[in-house]
């Protein structure tokens, strides 16, 4: 890499955010390279949204564990993370759902959900019908380049789901859950398209790749970011066993809730004194960075079915049907529906979101069961906890340390547990009460009290962690209200760990999102438009 060859702008990492904001850097004219840690999304199983838990712990897979938990029994949680040309989006079970008006409203001024609609709509191809109007404007996309909205089909026990779940919450359902309003029990949107996941990468990446101001790199791990004074002036990276310096104008930092924050320690940027424990010089003083992690917590509850699952298929004959046209239980993306709920009613919105598949899934995936099951999972969408990513080392190709606190506001216990119940009753109601044939887990013995171990014991991560390098106007603040890192000068950041509060929902359709708009930002202060 010389000179001759350098970028207007380095982007470092090719998920969610990145990927959307490659391409959109891109046609602003600029020259882009992206740098990815992983390789090429070769694999058969990216296709099929249904196959998502085979990526886990697979070459595809950062394969990252927490510190131990002390509110969840000392144990470490298993964290994946996609390292894959689309990130995360290429192995997660394609969802896709925005954050609510009041989500985005909480984030202040330039983030509203006002502000970020139109960035929204700009990432979608919808698959529907026409929506109405707000305040003039469609709330959904027609013309962008992912494609989204109702799978092909959805199971039946699915369709069970939402009318039993609506009839045992008091909750309305629903058709639609991208206007700004998280409320009620329906089927979630995918970003599929006949029946193959369309990941970030492949929707925005692929039809350019061969454009001649776009240089993609994979295998290329990004140890440290080059400066001049303040001016951030490139990038260091390990590329095919050589280790070579990357000048560009600007660089931005799409890696991710756990790996921006890690960087930007090695880097220099972050509360002196934990830079000063690892011998690392202080480039810029900015507290915040690592803190706030934050994450939505699921709890398996599962049931038997009398009804056919998606287990009802042999796996041979599933993958004949996939391959021959695209159907079949590996189109579905397991999750198939949601309700929302709140296990406090005093709260202003929803706390709980119950993630419902027509399968037994627990311990993501990897942990199986004979026979038919469906799974009614409540996740705690308003955690209260708070944690840290923390240098482990001054190795860059080490993990850092991961501490989400699980659990450390008794409050998140509390709702869980409603949810668990709240679960339980939904089983037990209408057309899905019908399907049930027993409780799988927790089980009918466990009650009351053993609820609140049952919690600690199966909680796990639903793969959303957030808020490492959040935007803000204060001194905890990481980034400013157009993604730039306080204190640092030609340097930004363009994914999940931007948000200040996470949200209500999955948070990959926001991840694209604050690719886009960081694209923007990143745009005029490099070109003065």
């Amino acid at each position: 890499m010389t000179s001759t060859s350098q970028a207007d702008v380095i982007v470092v990492g090719a998920g969610s955010g990145g990927c959307v904001l490659a391409r959109r850097l891109l046609d602003a004219g600029l020259r882009v390279l992206l740098l990815e840690a992983g390789e090429r999304d070769l694999s058969p199983l990216i296709r099929a949204p249904a196959a998502f838990p085979r990526l886990f712990r697979s070459r595809h897979d950062w394969n990252f564990h927490t510190e131990p938990q002390p509110g969840a029994l000392g144990r470490r949680f298993y964290w994946p993370r996609g390292k894959v040309l689309g990130g995360s989006s290429a192995i997660n079970a394609s969802i896709w759902i925005r954050g609510s008006r009041q989500d985005f409203d909480r984030w202040g001024e330039g983030w509203t959900w006002a502000d970020v609609l139109p960035a929204f709509r700009d990432l979608e191809r919808y698959r529907g019908p026409a929506d109405k109007p707000q305040a003039g404007e469609p709330t959904r996309g027609m013309a962008g380049p992912l494609p989204v909205g109702a799978r092909a089909s959805s199971h039946e026990l699915s369709h069970a789901f939402v009318r039993s779940a609506a009839q045992a919450l008091g909750v309305p359902e629903v058709t639609k859950f991208n206007d700004g309003a998280l409320c009620g029990a329906g089927l979630l949107e995918s970003n599929h398209e006949r029946g193959e996941r369309v990941s970030a990468f492949r929707a925005f990446l692929r039809p350019v790749l061969g454009h001649p101001r776009l240089t993609v790199l994979t295998g290329a791990h990004v140890t440290e970011l080059l400066w001049r004074g303040r001016h951030v002036t490139g990038v260091r990276v390990h590329h095919r066993g050589r280790t070579l310096d990357a000048p560009a104008g600007g660089v931005v930092l799409a890696a991710g809730a756990v790996q921006t924050p890690q960087l930007l320690l090695l880097s220099g940027v972050g509360p002196r004194a934990a830079l000063e424990r690892w011998g690392l010089p202080v480039r810029v003083h900015c507290p915040g960075v690592g803190e706030g992690l934050q994450d939505h917590l699921a709890v398996p509850v599962i049931f038997g079915s009398h009804r056919p699952s998606l287990e009802a298929t042999p796996e041979w004959q599933a993958a004949a049907r996939y391959l021959w046209n695209r159907s079949g239980p590996l189109s579905s993306n397991v999750a198939e529906a949601c309700a929302f709920w709140s296990a406090d009613p005093t709260a202003p919105e929803p706390d709980i979101q119950f993630h419902f598949g027509p399968a037994y899934f627990r311990d993501h995936g990897f942990q199986t069961a004979p026979g038919h099951h469906f799974s009614v999972g409540p996740v705690l969408v308003a955690p209260h906890s708070r944690g840290r990513i923390t240098l482990a080392s001054r190795n860059p190709f080490a993990a850092p340390l991961i501490d989400p606190a699980y659990l450390s506001d008794d409050r998140d216990l509390t709702r869980l547990v409603a949810g668990v119940q709240a679960a339980r009753a939904v089983a037990r109601t209408g057309p899905l009460g019908e399907a049930r044939r027993f409780e799988a887990l927790p089980g009918e013995a466990v009650q009351a009290g053993a609820l609140t171990g049952y919690v600690r014991e199966e909680c796990a991560t639903l793969y959303h962690p957030v808020g490492t390098a959040a935007l803000g106007d204060g001194d905890e603040a990481v980034v400013d209200r157009q993604l730039a890192v306080r204190g640092a000068a030609n340097l930004w950041v363009a994914d999940a760990s931007v948000m200040p509060r996470i949200i209500h929902a999955n948070t990959n359709a926001t991840s694209m999102m604050i690719g886009a708009r960081a694209a923007e930002f990143v745009a005029a202060g490099l070109t003065g438009r």
